[in-house]
């Protein structure tokens, strides 16, 4: 890797990681305020789902957009409307409104990610593709466990919260541009959607869907959760750092591993711990043992999303990798979408381990879907 391709990297991780930052405050700060308008978990669940829909709205197009604008250009416009759009959330600050504006971030975050991944995963090899994109991971994951925190700075009541989310932007944009130099032509036509890719490789894009619903549905309802089991608010966003430590200490040796066995082994390991983590997080709530427990069980299930990128890059180039990145973020939208109401009507059930139990169950069918795969490969 050449020293400008350096310089691009850290400065397209760097500006993704800020922007993480304010992706990581949105879901807490504004589900505790509608939590504080005594709106129903479901209902809390449906408003933060309006990011998944528009993240599957705009991820057919990026590939697109990419080729006729450019990688750079596309990703400041992103920023700026993402920054406007933040500060919207507080000029109209009710159920209905809030629906619109997240619909429309969504799509603005949806297309800073698809652009910005498949920016690394262009400059990364085959030699150390999971080893980049699981330094990516964690350095976005560290982004997203800053942004619970600023809530301890900032408060939910006021401007300061929304002001500083904007402001983070900003730094955001002016990352960017140390990498101006060097923006990828992903040239080539992209044929097909998430349905092509899907069956190009359907365990990457699965990765996405599984990861979708339980990241949506942990920064969505955990805070909940956790003020459901005797925790302040304060406490309760503090779970979400917790998960966010340990996607920092467990990303980059999850994508080491992924370098160097079958990844779908090690897609295999994150599900199982997935799985067996979502049943101890429901005989903790409320004990000093969750904590350890959410570190462990947060990096392995991000894993997901690390192997699966390093899956893609690995299959494909130019605009097409494009198109499969544009696939695995849709994914996620769409289990962004259904995970996070299916989450809040099993904790609307059992009050709170149904969201719990919700997570585990669906890592546990993925361990399944994986298992038989690897099956499938040594009886051919």
């Amino acid at each position: 890797m050449t020293r400008t391709d350096r310089r691009s990297l850290i400065a397209i991780i760097g500006m993704v990681s800020v922007v993480g930052v304010t992706f990581g405050l949105t879901s807490p700060l504004l589900n505790l305020l509608l939590e504080r308008q005594n709106f129903s978990s479901r209902a809390i669940a449906i408003n933060g789902s309006m990011m998944a829909i528009g993240t599957i709205a705009i991820t057919p197009y990026v590939a697109r957009i990419i080729r006729r604008f450019g990688a750079t250009q596309f990703l400041y416009s992103c920023l700026g409307l993402t920054a406007v759009l933040f500060l919207m959330l507080k000029n109209w600050p009710n159920y209905g409104a809030w629906l619109l504006i997240r619909l429309v971030l969504g799509c603005s975050i949806a297309g800073l990610f698809v652009v910005s991944e498949t920016w690394i995963n262009h400059l990364a090899t085959d030699q150390n593709r999971g080893r980049i994109l699981g330094l990516y991971a964690a350095c976005l994951s560290i982004g997203f466990g800053i942004g619970p925190l600023l809530i301890n700075l900032t408060g939910i009541d006021g401007w300061a919260p929304f002001i500083a989310g904007a402001a983070l932007i900003v730094i955001a944009a002016a990352a960017l541009g140390l990498a101006r130099s060097r923006a990828p032509e992903f040239g080539g036509n992209v044929t097909g959607g998430l349905m092509t890719f899907f069956k190009a490789n359907p365990l990457a894009i699965s990765a996405g869907l599984l990861y979708g619903a339980i990241e949506s549905g942990l920064f969505g309802l955990m805070p909940v959760f956790g003020v459901r089991t005797g925790l302040s608010e304060v406490h309760a966003v503090r779970m979400l750092s917790a998960v966010a430590l340990g996607n920092v200490l467990f990303q980059v040796p999850i994508g080491w591993l992924a370098d160097k066995i079958n990844p779908r082994v090690v897609l295999l390991i994150c599900a199982s711990v997935g799985a067996a983590g979502g049943l101890a997080l429901a005989g903790l709530g409320g004990t000093l043992a969750i904590w350890p427990v959410l570190v462990i069980w947060g990096g392995t299930v991000t894993g997901l999303y690390t192997v699966a990128l390093t899956m893609l890059g690995r299959q494909f180039t130019g605009g097409a990798l494009a198109g499969a990145n544009a696939a695995l973020i849709s994914a996620y939208g769409v289990g962004s979408l259904f995970g996070p109401p299916a989450m809040g009507v099993a904790m609307d059930i059992n009050d709170p381990n149904g969201l719990a139990y919700a997570m585990a169950a669906m890592a546990a069918l993925y361990a399944l879907m994986v298992t038989i795969s690897l099956r499938s490969l040594r009886n051919p």
